[in-house]
């Protein structure tokens, strides 16, 4: 009973601090502004987040897909260049926000052509993934 009595003290004089901290800009009539504010700021870092993570898989994937496909011996092209286009498809990406559908298909498309890109140059593979996923 006597630690019960502790506890519900120790955790209104807490409950008390923090009021009074932040009392000085927190009024009953701005109470939900300032929820408000807080859940919209966390849903956007959510979003960020997600959307960040997102990019980092579907790149992951494509180069995944690139490596075990072993595109430098498919295509004809040397590891360096093959790398080259690692880091195109990694800088397009970064610069674009898609949605985790939009990245789906954009993946479908780029693992598509790149199983068809036999004979192209490496520009011109660089080129049509900056179309596939400029389209997205």
């Amino acid at each position: 009973m006597f630690k019960g009595k502790i506890r519900v003290t120790a955790a209104l004089m807490l409950s008390a601090a923090v009021l009074a901290g932040c009392q000085g800009d927190v009024t009953l009539d701005n109470v939900g502004d300032k929820i408000s504010e807080s859940v919209s700021d966390t849903i956007t870092k959510t979003k960020e987040q997600v959307r960040s993570e997102l990019k980092n898989a579907f790149v992951n994937e494509v180069q995944e897909f690139i490596a075990n496909g072993d595109l430098a011996e498919t295509l004809g092209i040397s590891a360096e260049e093959q790398e080259s286009i690692n880091a195109s498809i990694r800088g397009y990406i970064d610069n674009y926000e898609l949605d985790e559908e939009e990245l789906e298909a954009a993946k479908e498309s780029v693992e598509t052509f790149l199983e068809n890109a036999k004979g192209l140059s490496v520009e011109e593979i660089k080129q049509n993934i900056a179309d596939i996923l400029s389209e997205s």
